[in-house]
């Protein structure tokens, strides 16, 4: 039950609201009622993926609430550490990487849901924070819908934190509902669009005939485009919902497409994979402390774990070798006197990562040496365009232009600017309120009928 379906938006999403809402308000301070109401539809929601995904994800919470208070108590934690992390990652590798030769239940969220646990074991051996007692807390942490599927992967300290403390206000409620409403918007007019002309170019840059070389071009941009504004979507209603329920979920991108360096990029896309492997592989292994050639080793490792994390095919260790020569060289090169000017620094960063979804993107190797080979313009029988290719940017120049100015702070900067003018002017609070309902009730009908008169595409980050 994906947040852009309809099921969701119209139903599930409402009864969930109204039963938080009640829970709240009958509960005064106790936020227990609040919690087991989230905890109940949290369950419900995981449920509609299969029986058997929900029995995995609840077997291997058990295991990971377990696993936190052997390691608390265990006169040797490393060992329990130790033991608690195979069973862990073992499971992870099982479900993911043998699951479709197998047929294995659809187990949503478990490259997310598991690296959630993984860093709550960590930082109970670490004495960060203590095991906790309550599995119900620990269930509802894992579990929750706000971020089960595509995270963020949040740290259980400042999860507990809300969990226990949260105040759900009107202004918090109305921002929630504002942001949720937008991230939606930004999934089903723009997102969907880019990938719905994708596939249209893909098919013809992949045939036997050739590979136009605007057609990759076009058909990398339009992925690249697609990626950003499906998960940074997701990302918004996610964020949206903690809102709403009074939990404040952590970013999990900084407009990256406008980063000055590929190393900058990584540290804006996908933040809390990022921090992940920052704190839980690469400095454990070491970090930047001893040596170069360490230092290169550690990012390698770090790099090739994020490849396999994303899936069981030679395309994304590929990707994960691509991006680590590229931050390994701006490691050798930050140190030049010499720097590119910064519109060349950003060409450079967008040519960088536009090749590089399409390493993400192709899994058949022979297909993707024909698109590297038209990326390159290394395809004389198929030329540098095609009718379809030009009639396609013809047609969508517009949505394309819209879909680029959505990957920029654009529309964060006219939005202060307008409360900046809001508060320099007196009555204009109430005008600036009337535009933002306006705004939020434009964005959910338009992306309703959207959806209602369209077929549904999926979250791609549900395939990670």
């Amino acid at each position: 039950m994906p947040f852009s379906s309809l099921i969701f938006v119209g139903l599930f999403l409402p009864l969930s609201l109204l039963a938080l809402w009640l829970a709240a308000r009958f509960s005064g301070e106790n936020h227990e009622p609040a919690n087991c109401a989230l905890l109940l539809f949290s369950l419900i929601f995981t449920l509609f993926a299969g029986l058997g995904g929900l029995l995995i994800l609840l077997g291997t919470t058990l295991l990971g609430w377990l696993g936190g208070r052997g390691i608390e108590k265990s006169p040797q934690p490393r060992k329990a550490l130790c033991l608690t992390l195979a069973l862990l990652i073992g499971i992870l590798a099982f479900f993911k990487y043998a699951g479709l030769a197998l047929s294995l239940p659809v187990t949503l969220g478990i490259s997310f849901y598991i690296f959630k646990i993984i860093s709550y074991e960590a930082d109970i051996y670490r004495k960060k924070i203590p095991a906790e007692r309550n599995f119900l807390h620990f269930l509802l942490y894992v579990i929750c819908f706000h971020h089960i599927s595509q995270g963020p992967i949040l740290r259980y300290d400042s999860f507990k934190q809300d969990l226990l403390s949260r105040r759900i206000t009107p202004d918090a409620v109305a921002a929630g509902i504002m942001r949720f409403s937008l991230g939606l918007a930004k999934k089903v007019i723009l997102a969907d669009q880019m990938g719905t002309l994708t596939n249209t170019v893909f098919p013809l840059s992949e045939n036997g005939s050739g590979i136009p070389t605007l057609g990759i071009w076009l058909g990398s941009l339009l992925f690249s485009l697609q990626m950003y504004l499906d998960f940074s979507a997701y990302t918004d209603m996610a964020l949206g919902l903690g809102k709403i329920a009074g939990f404040t979920y952590p970013e999990n991108f900084d407009y990256p497409y406008c980063a000055p360096s590929v190393k900058q990029f990584w540290r804006r896309w996908h933040m809390s994979l990022s921090f992940f492997f920052r704190d839980y592989v690469y400095i454990p292994l070491g970090g930047n402390r001893k040596g170069k050639a360490r230092t290169s080793l550690n990012l390698l490792i770090v790099w090739l774990l994020t490849g396999i994390w994303h899936g069981p095919t030679w395309n994304f260790l590929l990707w994960g070798l691509y991006y680590f020569l590229f931050i390994s060289l701006e490691n050798l090169t930050e140190r030049l006197p010499f720097r590119l000017p910064g519109l060349l620094r950003h060409i450079y960063v967008i040519f960088v990562f536009n090749l590089g979804w399409l390493l993400f993107r192709i899994t058949d190797l022979k297909l993707l040496g024909k698109a590297l080979r038209g990326f390159f313009g290394f395809t004389s029988p198929a030329g540098f365009s095609s009718p379809l290719i030009t009639t396609l940017l013809g047609n969508n120049i517009f949505i394309l232009m819209a879909a680029v100015l959505a990957c920029t702070p654009l529309w964060k900067g006219l939005g202060q600017k307008a409360e900046a003018w809001a508060a320099s002017r007196e009555g204009a609070q109430g005008l600036l309120a009337a535009g933002r309902i306006l705004l939020c009730a434009a964005a959910l009908i338009l992306s309703v009928i959207i959806m209602a008169g369209s077929s549904y595409q999926p979250f791609l980050y549900n395939n990670f």
